[in-house]
């Protein structure tokens, strides 16, 4: 494995980390305590849209000259390295953490017995996407090229998809837009990171989009955890954290370089 596959998911925990204490100094002071209105120009909102314009311009640098550079086996078994058993214990935990959140956020809104019915499927995608993750890598490990797989790339999209129209529902009377906005970058990035590494099962090769949403993923998601959000909502961030840690990790040690693969070629 090239040491540069852990640089880029390490910096991008680094920054998140720091962005997670920018963003703990502004809830801190810069929101009003009664009106909960932000103060205008507050030098530590500027640092922290500052920090974020540098991480996603970093993260679209790298993916640009990485993609210039380097190429990727066709198949997600080939460009993720599946073969080890890494992927399906790593993803299993992860999925297990993700269930075991998602029960208790259940049991958390539901104990008057009054769920919504937009919360509650929440809940259960949410669960069904950590189940996913557990099954999709045993049966990529096993065998890559099941039918099943491709259904089972998808759910963890299309579960932050509907945390995404959630989200808009319930702010969407709120005009104090950098009270979620950082909540709603992370489950777009997100969405993104899930819609790529789907997109390596189906036959294409997002390398460079993929890269960028990971790294976007894996700092919105920190940044948000100093929001004021449920434990169990706090564990799902982390085990999206997780799991783009590993997918940038995985994704960046198999690439090929293009200038080895056209002598091989020849």
């Amino acid at each position: 494995m090239r040491i540069s596959s852990f640089v880029l998911p390490i910096c991008s925990v680094l920054l998140g980390i720091a962005g997670f204490f920018l963003r703990l100094s502004e809830l801190a002071n810069v929101f009003d305590s009664v009106t909960g209105l932000p103060e205008r120009n507050a030098l530590i909102t500027i640092i922290m849209l500052g920090l974020t314009v540098a991480v996603l311009v970093a993260a679209i640098v790298f993916a640009i000259r990485t993609c210039l550079k380097y190429t990727a086996l066709e198949g997600f078994d080939n460009v993720f390295g599946t073969d080890s058993s890494l992927f399906p214990v790593a993803f299993t935990l992860i999925g297990l953490v993700w269930i075991g959140a998602t029960i208790a956020h259940y049991f958390g809104l539901n104990s008057s017995g009054n769920m919504p019915t937009t919360e509650l499927i929440f809940v259960i995608i949410s669960a069904l996407s950590g189940i996913s993750l557990i099954f999709f890598a045993i049966e990529m490990y096993k065998n890559p090229r099941r039918k099943m797989i491709f259904a089972l790339s998808l759910i963890p999209a299309l579960f932050m998809c509907y945390w995404l129209i959630m989200l808009y529902r319930e702010n969407a009377s709120n005009h104090v837009l950098l009270s979620y906005a950082y909540k709603c970058l992370a489950i777009i990035s997100g969405t993104l990171g899930f819609y790529f590494s789907s997109g390596f099962v189906y036959a294409k090769s997002p390398i460079g989009k993929a890269l960028i949403s990971y790294v976007a993923s894996i700092y919105f998601c920190i940044v948000t955890l100093a929001d004021n959000h449920p434990l169990t909502v706090k564990l799902i961030f982390g085990s999206i954290i997780a799991i783009n840690v590993l997918y940038s990790s995985m994704l960046i040690s198999n690439l090929q370089s293009k200038q080895q693969m056209g002598d091989f070629a020849e």
